[in-house]
């Protein structure tokens, strides 16, 4: 039987020891709440600016998220405006950066597993946006992201 390591395990193992980043390890885990109501009609493309995430390293774990009837076909991807790296890089806006596709034709609830890394300057807006067709009248998303910082 053979074993292997995962790179941040290995590093726990070397001579001298390597440190893992801290939202690799030790990190600690936060959470945004959000609550969005849709005002009028919307249309496909939309956005959702959800919360304001923290400047430098940041994992996303999880969302959360319970919504209304979107409509027929209607789909919901979660990801960010853009921003700026550590370097003042810009980091083009993604809106589908975290999931794509969260099908929200009927209301239901939903936990995405992320697991993805983002480092920049100055933070971003974690958003979300509607996909394939109108948004009606007071639609609603509420729930929550999960990450790592410090």
């Amino acid at each position: 039987m053979a074993t292997t390591n995962s790179t941040q395990y290995a590093n726990t193992q070397a001579t001298p020891r390597v440190m893992n980043a801290t939202h690799e390890d030790r990190g600690r885990v936060r959470v945004k709440a959000f609550s969005w109501t849709q005002v009028g009609t919307g249309t496909a493309a939309d956005q959702q600016y959800l919360c304001q995430m923290e400047a430098g390293a940041v994992r996303i774990l999880a969302v959360s998220v319970a919504h209304s009837a979107f409509g027929t076909s209607r789909t919901l991807d979660f990801g960010h405006t853009g921003a700026t790296d550590p370097d003042g890089a810009a980091i083009a806006a993604d809106p589908d950066a975290f999931s794509a596709n969260l099908a929200v034709a009927s209301a239901g609830t939903s936990v995405i597993d992320i697991n993805t890394y983002i480092s920049t300057k100055d933070g971003f807006v974690f958003a979300g946006q509607v996909n394939d067709g109108t948004q009606p009248a007071a639609a609603t998303l509420t729930g929550y992201v999960t990450y790592v910082i410090d």
